[in-house]
């Protein structure tokens, strides 16, 4: 009993040390340089796959999801780096959907990378990481990613969202953003 109660309350401060940086809607760079999905291992819910002339997608979205590369801190607006997780989650419980593109974005809106470089199938529940370093500020101050998925029948609206952490000396910063649909299939 004791030790559950340790853990909840564990889990509770670092749950509640974190900020978003927006209200939910609908919802990296490795060190070559190129977007890394994080778990590079071959996965069970999460494949390449080619899509055909005959692939009739029947649901879809574009969703925008804003991230910081770095955050400005004290009155000389001094840059505070942040790593990046962009995390897309299936959220139905039956159907695959498929991640057709997921596209890096600077501040102002310049295309810095194309991260897939095959769509990818991720199963019912599985969910796919991308990483951008701390070290990497070439999508600026207020970067984005914009992704775009496909699905052959009726599924519930995956989960996109970005979480980004920092740590200086002492200090540490982490915030949530949630992704924005932007456009529906």
């Amino acid at each position: 009993m004791r030790r559950t109660n340790a853990a909840a309350i564990l889990l509770a401060g670092l749950l509640g040390s974190g900020t978003s940086c927006g209200l939910g809607g609908a919802p990296g760079a490795g060190s070559n340089g190129l977007a890394s999905p994080l778990g590079g291992a071959p996965r069970l819910g999460v494949t390449e796959v080619a899509i055909g002339p005959d692939f009739q997608a029947v649901a879809g979205q574009t969703v925008y999801v804003p991230v910081y590369s770095h955050v400005f801190t004290s009155d000389d607006a001094r840059p505070f780096r942040l790593a990046v997780t962009l995390s897309v989650r299936n959220t139905d419980q039956v159907q695959p959907i498929i991640l057709v593109s997921v596209k890096y974005h600077d501040r102002d809106g310049r295309l810095v990378r194309d991260t897939l470089k095959k769509p990818l199938r991720i199963a019912p529940l599985a969910s796919m990481d991308f990483f951008v370093e701390e070290n990497d500020t070439t999508g600026g101050s207020s970067a984005s990613y914009l992704l775009e998925w496909v699905a052959e029948r009726s599924v519930s609206a995956p989960v996109a969202e970005a979480v980004m952490i920092g740590t200086a000396s002492t200090q540490g910063i982490s915030f949530v953003c949630p992704g924005r649909v932007v456009a529906e299939r």
